[in-house]
């Protein structure tokens, strides 16, 4: 089974919520859709597992001594699905939906060369959150993750994070994401959180994840990935690569 097609599967499958713990990054694919399309489920589970996520089976003690153990859910980090799949997506193959390839898939243009200009690739990013507590927001940001204050008004403040402009927008009711809305590359991420909680940020913990007594989460594959909350509510994350 190549990628393409396990990628148009796995992205044309509601993920679920809720029902198997997972970081806020991951998204839990049912098995059963999978299965049912007559998927290769061992090329599925490698490739799911090549990406630092893995396959959530029934429980050992549920299956009985020397039982086989099928998958109930592939545990896929969300940056690797196809952001246009969806609920009632067709599997690969199905009427009406063609497989394509990779790169379509992830919205390349295979005819426009990648110097030619066109599009955002050369342009600078800005990264917004939502905050209803300016002063509460702007001390986080500022004085307990260190970022550089280099704008401020009314209804806004801007923050250099590392040559990236997060801008701090002022509103009335933000709406908090369930998922990860900022996170940081570090190279240390026990010595970053030492760093910060001594400034009083505060790491998350989420049940059925295991994680040490910083907070740290070892993802299968080597990296390393923490949590934390601005004042609002916004999650935001660590992550040192394996």
């Amino acid at each position: 089974m190549e990628e393409p097609q396990i990628i148009a599967l796995l992205s044309g499958i509601e993920p679920s919520e809720g029902e198997i713990p997972k970081p806020p990054f991951m998204a839990a694919i049912p098995a059963g859709p999978v299965i049912e399309a007559g998927a290769d489920v061992d090329a599925v589970d490698a490739w799911v597992k090549a990406r630092g996520g893995w396959t959530h089976r029934v429980p050992a003690h549920l299956a009985g001594p020397d039982a086989e153990r099928p998958p109930l859910f592939f545990i896929v980090p969300k940056s690797h699905l196809q952001p246009s799949g969806g609920p009632g997506a067709a599997p690969p193959g199905a009427p009406g939906r063609p497989l394509t390839p990779l790169g379509a898939m992830l919205g390349a243009s295979p005819a426009a060369p990648a110097s030619d200009g066109v599009g955002l690739a050369s342009a600078t990013l800005v990264a917004f959150v939502a905050t209803s507590d300016m002063p509460a927001a702007r001390a986080f940001y500022g004085r307990a993750l260190g970022l550089r204050l280099t704008g401020q008004s009314p209804v806004a403040c801007t923050f250099d994070a590392g040559g990236t402009t997060l801008r701090v927008a002022n509103v009335e009711e933000p709406v908090i994401a369930p998922y990860t809305v900022l996170g940081w590359t570090v190279s240390d991420i026990a010595a970053t959180i030492d760093e910060l909680t001594a400034r009083g940020v505060d790491f998350e913990r989420f049940d059925g994840v295991t994680q040490d007594d910083r907070g740290i989460w070892d993802a299968p594959g080597g990296t390393r990935v923490a949590w934390c909350k601005d004042p609002d509510g916004n999650t935001l994350s660590l992550t040192q690569f394996g």
